[in-house]
């Protein structure tokens, strides 16, 4: 169908079953209507409508049928301008970084990058770490934000960090007590660190809980059934660095870094860049 403004007088005159309401509705007078509703027939072959004199206007079995699917473009049409407005523009970055990081950094850094780059849309991808590189290498995405996996071309900044012992203000030990710990399935060394602390000061602890996902961590955690161990700067609101308060060994520092392709980097991805290195010292 060529014309979506035949198209849409032929819809309404269905609405209404009356050409002289149809063009008020549609703001134009009738005989414009009745040249839409006759272009439409003899594009299709058909009368769309039962016109005799003293009986009432109907749609013909054919104009019943049609009027489904003309109703079904019009809308598909209305969809698609309403897409594309809405997207509003074309300049994009594409991160990846961790669901830790996703849920703490990469949060205020979405509101500053925001402030500055209004119209640019983001699109976040959270995986590991080390499957990062690989969506990086693949073009997948613009920008890797994690746990540093070593010297590479690309790598923009490396920010060293405090790990820290995470649980919620409501989780409480006393320093007799065995420390229960959640971490990743595959997290040997978080869990490597955190139990060569406590061994540093005689201080047990066990492996409570496992989980493949990170939501999985923080939903034990949560829930108060047992600590974890984090990047500091990765630490959010409900999450609390509880390690002084409950007299726990201070931990080791990990390093946070950027990845890019080493070729050029739009603007965006440079501003975006800028903004997380800034996050992580401030914090």
């Amino acid at each position: 169908m060529k014309d979506l403004n035949a198209l849409e007088s032929f819809v309404v005159a269905a609405d209404t079953l009356n050409f002289s309401v149809a063009a008020d509705r549609r703001n134009t007078v009738q005989s414009a209507i009745s040249t839409h509703i006759r272009k439409l027939e003899a594009e299709i072959g058909c009368a769309l409508f039962e016109r005799g004199r003293g009986k009432p206007m109907s749609l013909t079995a054919e104009g019943e049928a049609f009027a489904v699917y003309a109703r079904r473009i019009l809308g598909l049409s209305d969809e698609a301008i309403r897409a594309v407005r809405g997207a509003r523009t074309s300049r994009r970055v594409r991160l990846g970084t961790t669901v830790t990081l996703a849920m703490s950094v990469v949060t205020k850094a979405l509101r500053a990058f925001a402030e500055v780059e209004p119209d640019v849309q983001i699109h976040i991808q959270c995986e590991r770490s080390d499957a990062l590189l690989a969506l990086l290498d693949a073009g997948e995405i613009d920008v890797a934000f994690m746990m540093d996996q070593g010297r590479r071309a690309g790598r923009e900044f490396v920010e060293a960090t405090p790990l820290v012992w995470v649980g919620t203000d409501a989780f409480e030990i006393n320093s007799t007590q065995d420390v229960p710990l959640v971490f990743l399935t595959d997290g040997r060394d978080l869990r490597a660190y955190a139990f060569e602390a406590l061994d540093r000061v005689d201080r047990s602890g066990y492996l409570a809980h496992l989980s493949p996902h990170p939501i999985g961590v923080r939903a034990f955690v949560l829930a108060g059934l047992a600590m974890t161990v984090m990047p500091a700067t990765a630490v959010a609101p409900p999450l609390s660095d509880l390690g002084e308060h409950l007299g726990l060994p201070p931990l080791t520092d990990v390093a946070l870094s950027l990845y890019r392709d080493p070729k050029p980097s739009s603007d965006e991805v440079k501003t975006l860049s800028t903004i997380l290195n800034e996050q992580l010292i401030s914090r």
